[in-house]
């Protein structure tokens, strides 16, 4: 019984960090903010965590294995799957409506991802780990499927892969600083995004 509640304790704290990181940046926050953010004293925050950066580290461990497990490896792969007999274009769309709606609800994770992956050697290489690798191997599958059945040109896949993250990373970068700024909602907007990433801006 101790040992689940020091486990619940534990991810109380790591809640707390990642509210408190996500909103503050690493640098910024404090163990003090972050242990009232919990509801503890800084004293049993120490208790849990030697210091900020082993805290950082642990969020980091504890929720990168969880997503790239579930919203990638997992999830992506049963998309595909699921969804194998209907056109690439609608697959794309149901895919990309899926991992929107999936990084808006873990979205204080990933900010802190992409804040830190720029000072943190640690977690850029993590990243590369859980992230980079296990959704390149789903989508280039994918995409070499689709090249196979004819369904796409021979491409690059390596590049084909980064454009389409990149769609999907700009769009939600786009809406959380300049909301509004494309009159579309979401589906719309992931309709053109589909379309120009399987024909291109060229009228042939």
């Amino acid at each position: 019984m101790a040992r689940k509640a020091a486990e619940n304790r534990e991810e109380e704290i790591l809640r707390a960090a990642v509210k408190t990181f996500s909103e503050k940046g690493f640098n910024a926050a404090t163990t003090s903010e972050i242990a009232k953010e919990a509801g503890i004293a800084e004293g049993t925050l120490f208790r849990y965590f030697k210091n900020k950066k082993e805290l950082l580290n642990k969020v980091f461990v504890s929720y990168s294995q969880m997503l790239s497990d579930e919203l990638i490896k997992k999830q992506v792969g049963n998309i595909l799957i699921e969804n194998k007999d209907k056109p690439p274009k609608e697959i794309l769309k149901i895919l990309i409506l899926d991992r929107i709606k999936l990084i808006e609800k873990n979205i204080d994770v990933y900010r802190i991802i992409l804040t830190e992956i720029q000072y943190q050697q640690e977690l850029k290489e993590a990243v590369t780990m859980h992230f980079v690798h296990a959704g390149k191997n789903v989508l280039a599958k994918f995409i070499e499927e689709g090249i196979v059945s004819e369904n796409f040109r021979s491409i690059n896949v390596l590049i084909a892969i980064r454009t389409l993250i990149g769609m999907v990373g700009m769009y939600l970068i786009q809406n959380h600083l300049f909301p509004g700024l494309v009159k579309l909602n979401t589906e719309e907007q992931v309709d053109e995004m589909v379309d120009l990433f399987l024909h291109g801006i060229s009228k042939q």
